[in-house]
């Protein structure tokens, strides 16, 4: 019998799936990362209270966690939780669009996100299908209401405040939102315990309780490679400077593990992880991701963050653990002086060895704000270096020597 081209079909919680997908979503918010749930929170419960569908309920739990798929900068993303309109908002709703129309397991979520920041003025004269204008309004108007609280959650005077955003809101009835929205939420407002659940051990805690929906699927590899894409496409659209890296080193590395000689198999797995590598650096402030100059010892410590943030957020997904520790240790290297955990020796598997190589030679191609892109002989003689003091695999090296013209197009995803 010949050996599988292919990894087994992974059994994954869809629910976890979507807390994942919210999860790295969530990083781009740096100094709030419970937007997207306090969302999800208040439309379902608003949803629940108006008696709507117990499916419609879930639905916008899912929407709510994922509305934001679409933001990758952390400058856009202040833009959108500090306006209550803001005119560049509806790029990241196309956009959010786009990452999930054409991924079945998410591809109802796609309409709501698309019009998450439309005008219910524009909305109610549209032919959209089913229920997608009030489900998509509904959005809008708990993500303004969560923005509008949000400054008074550190000091918890929300309460003090609730009067003034109930007004701001009614102020945009007809326009913004739906006259029959706002009267609900106007109702279930008046209540302190709507205003207290905005607490971030609540929202948690409501996230919890919302695992209790899980939905075990099957879903085949070639499903879950095409999810692990949308993850490589919010990471990369964090800078211009960033563009196609996660797909570049993913790419990178699977070309090497060929070269190598790695089973089928263990290549389609290692391509994967290329793409999910990066995850945890869209918690990094933009300013330094496009820092004109090299890194501060400060701006390193919070850089060094990102590779545990990956395996943070990729953990939630069992299925994938293997592919998460291959994601997470792309920073560290053969004499353990690497990052974040410092492992090393037979403690560091080949395949985070390869993303390690593939990662540096991807970023060295690419320009930087500080840089303008090296050479193919550059590259090589950096990672030749590397090699000779202990710090990347010789083996890989060697490899990417061998082939260095065609490892320079692929790490450019070129053709």
């Amino acid at each position: 019998m010949s050996a599988p081209l292919l990894p087994d079909d992974l059994t994954i919680d869809l629910r976890q799936l979507v807390i994942t997908i919210a999860h790295t979503v969530d990083l781009v918010g740096v100094d709030d990362v419970l937007h997207g749930r306090r969302v999800g929170m208040l439309a379902r419960e608003m949803a629940r209270r108006m008696a709507w569908p117990e499916a419609e309920q879930v639905l916008l739990y899912d929407a709510g966690l994922l509305h934001d798929c679409g933001v990758s900068s952390t400058r856009i993303h202040h833009r959108l939780v500090v306006d209550l309109e803001w005119s560049g908002a509806d790029e990241h709703c196309r956009c959010g669009h786009d990452l999930l129309v054409d991924f079945p397991p998410l591809a109802h979520l796609a309409k709501i996100i698309r019009y998450h920041h439309s005008r219910w003025a524009w909305l109610e004269t549209q032919k959209l299908p089913g229920p997608t204008a009030r489900l998509a309004n509904l959005i809008f108007l708990t993500d303004r209401i969560d923005v509008l609280a949000a400054p008074f959650h550190a000091d918890q005077t929300v309460l003090s405040h609730a009067d003034e955003i109930r007004a701001r809101l009614a102020a945009e009835s007809g326009r913004l939102f739906s006259p029959a929205l706002l009267v609900a939420f106007e109702k279930m407002s008046e209540g302190e315990a709507f205003w207290l659940a905005l607490q971030p051990d609540w929202v948690q805690q409501y996230q919890r309780d919302m695992e209790s929906y899980g939905q075990l699927r099957t879903i085949g590899w070639t499903e879950f490679k095409q999810c692990a894409e949308i993850f490589a496409r919010i990471i990369d659209a964090k800078s211009p400077y960033t563009e196609r890296h996660s797909r570049g080193v993913s790419r990178l590395a699977r070309h090497l593990a060929e070269r190598l000689g790695l089973p089928a198999v263990t290549c389609e797995k290692i391509e994967v992880a290329g793409l999910l590598h990066d995850i945890g650096k869209l918690q990094i402030p933009d300013e330094i991701i496009e820092g004109p100059n090299a890194l501060t010892p400060h701006e390193f410590d919070i850089m060094k963050s990102h590779s545990y943030g990956t395996l943070q957020v990729l953990k939630r997904l069992p299925a994938i653990a293997e592919i998460a520790q291959w994601a997470a240790y792309h920073h560290e290297t053969p004499d353990g002086h690497g990052y974040p955990f410092h492992l090393g020796g037979i403690d560091l598997p080949l395949e985070a060895r390869l993303i390690n190589v593939a990662d540096i030679f991807q970023a060295l191609a690419q320009e930087r704000p500080y840089r303008k892109p090296m050479a193919p002989a550059q590259i090589l003689a950096i990672l030749q270096e590397r090699a000779a003091l202990g710090r990347a695999d010789p083996g890989i090296v060697a490899a990417v020597a061998a082939d260095l013209a065609n490892c320079h197009r692929i790490a450019l995803c070129q053709g």
